[in-house]
């Protein structure tokens, strides 16, 4: 059976529609995660006529650096009925939706291999660059409306079940929070000092870094960097790799279980907790973070993970940071930092009973959000099949 492809020219008309009569002063980037951002350019005396409407369900795309980033920025614009974006985004909306759902062309971009052909197309451009006559010369696989109406609607279920678990997980979040103030307010505390709580190990430097090559053919050694931990705890979506030489060269930065990590340069005061339920049992951490352990068996793991997730930890971050270019947090201020605890051994039991069961959940919830992607990029990955 000879397969249904279309060139993105076929399929789409390209827009240019301008914000002549200031419609609207909603102004969007565009992310390199393929969605919508506020963007956040000053417009304070800048005139918005010459920016371009996008409108809903219509797409934008950035051209530029494709190669460089081996990954080409494009989404279709959901939220508003009319935003305005900079001019140098071309804007374009599906020609006839009886013969393509902008929803299932949307899930082509999404595609892995969609951005590897543009990153190769891209490779001879002025900087790694596309040209719009390029891009549109692209192919998809158009398969009949009925059944790109059941595409689309498997991949919402699965988005829509992530979405649900990471909203149950934040909730959890935020009730381990208000757990702890409410314990600080109703119990007699005492100060302590970091330092008095936890112990601190560097990160691996430089030179036993992971290069191209080795992050894609070997899965020996994960190799955490900044972008790795964030706000929510550990993100696994794009993981380097050592080998298993290198990682026997290395003496600092690996991982035991129930370690707290911290990122300590460039972006500052992440921490994630490495529990049982992540997949990857061999682990070390870059230069730019920090590994954190208990000293006292009183407070767990799960007890300091709260504390370093407070509002309270996140103030004292932005006290203690050093540096203008690529900020930082020195070990001699992290130990610094003081925290009001519980007095009562016995309080402190409880509330460490209780972090560690929500934290469980919490790991429990990650691990099925990490199959559930696994099933959406399968998903994506059969589109053409």
């Amino acid at each position: 059976m000879k397969l249904n492809y279309k060139t993105l020219e076929e399929l789409v008309i390209r827009i240019d529609e301008r914000n002549s009569n200031n419609k609207t002063d909603v102004l969007l980037g565009l992310s390199i995660d393929k969605c919508f951002i506020p963007s956040v350019a000053n417009t304070i005396g800048t005139d918005l006529k010459n920016y371009k409407l996008i409108r809903k369900n219509d797409f934008a795309v950035s051209l530029m650096q494709v190669s460089r980033d081996s990954r080409i920025p494009i989404a279709r614009q959901t939220e508003y009925e009319i935003a305005i974006m900079s001019p140098v985004y071309p804007i374009f909306r599906v020609r006839n939706s009886d013969e393509i759902l902008p929803e299932y062309l949307e899930l082509w971009f999404k595609r892995n291999e969609f951005d590897r052909e543009a990153a190769f197309i891209a490779v001879g451009g002025v900087r790694g660059s596309m040209q719009w006559n390029e891009f549109a010369q692209m192919k998809v696989y158009v398969p009949k409306i009925e059944q790109q109406r059941k595409i689309v609607e498997a991949y919402k279920i699965v988005e829509e079940r992530i979405k649900l678990k990471r909203k149950i997980n934040d909730n959890l979040s935020n009730i381990e929070q208000a757990i702890l103030v409410e314990a600080i307010n109703s119990n007699s505390t005492t100060q302590i000092a970091l330092e008095n709580l936890v112990e601190f190990i560097d990160g691996d430097r430089g030179k036993n870094y992971p290069t191209f090559d080795e992050f894609i053919a070997t899965g020996y050694c994960l190799f955490l960097n900044a972008s790795n931990v964030t706000p929510k705890g550990f993100n696994f979506g794009t993981c380097l790799f050592v080998t298993e030489e290198k990682d026997k060269a290395m003496n600092k930065g690996h991982l035991s279980l129930y370690d707290i990590v911290l990122t300590s340069r460039g972006t500052l005061g992440n921490v994630a907790l490495y529990d049982k339920h992540i997949k990857y049992k061999n682990v070390r951490i870059n230069s730019g973070m920090l590994i954190i352990r208990p000293k006292t068996q009183l407070l767990s793991p799960y007890f300091i993970y709260v504390l370093l997730r407070s509002s309270y930890m996140k103030a004292a971050v932005e006290q203690f940071k050093s540096g203008s270019a690529q900020p930082q947090l020195p070990i001699k201020d992290l130990q610094r930092i003081t925290f009001e605890i519980p007095e009562s051994d016995d309080v402190l039991c409880v509330l460490d009973h209780q972090f560690k069961s929500i934290e469980e959940q919490i790991s429990i919830n990650k691990r099925e959000v990490d199959s559930l992607n696994n099933l959406s990029s399968i998903l994506l990955a059969e589109l053409s099949c």
